[in-house]
């Protein structure tokens, strides 16, 4: 039976990258679109992707220095370049009770084609340094 409405797929990264007030290559999550933990995976990693990308939600486990925005920049290379999702600014919203601990959320609604599936997530503040411990991006087929 083909496949009707929209699919949406999750990919989790819980690994800490660090930001500061300037995008620097080490501070990054590397993502593959079709590593995902939520239904069936429709290609393998690596292969060419074809999606709709919807939006990420990113948790910040540490505040620090006055920051209370992060910008995000999406690139196919892990150096920067070739940028997909240019510069997108996000405010940090803190938990309740916290003046260190918060999240962010953007939304892309990007209709992407390329020959693989890998994408590289920089990120940096506005004032200050900041820790994104977990992000769940999302895409829909």
């Amino acid at each position: 039976m083909p496949k009707t409405g929209n699919f949406y797929h999750e990919i989790q990264d819980l690994t800490d990258v660090s930001a500061t007030n300037a995008f620097a290559a080490l501070n990054r999550h590397d993502i593959n679109l079709y590593d995902t933990n939520i239904g069936s995976v429709p290609q393998q990693p690596g292969s060419p992707f074809f999606g709709k990308l919807e939006g990420m939600v990113a948790r910040v486990k540490s505040i620090a220095g006055g920051a209370t925005k992060i910008t995000i920049k999406i690139t196919h290379n892990q150096s920067g370049q070739q940028v997909i999702i240019p510069d997108t600014e996000a405010t940090i919203a803190l938990e309740v009770g916290s003046t260190t601990e918060g999240g962010f959320a953007v939304k892309f609604d990007f209709p992407y084609v390329h020959d693989d599936d890998q994408l590289h997530i920089f990120y940096k503040t506005d004032a200050g340094t900041a820790t994104i411990d977990a992000i769940e991006m999302y895409w829909s087929e």
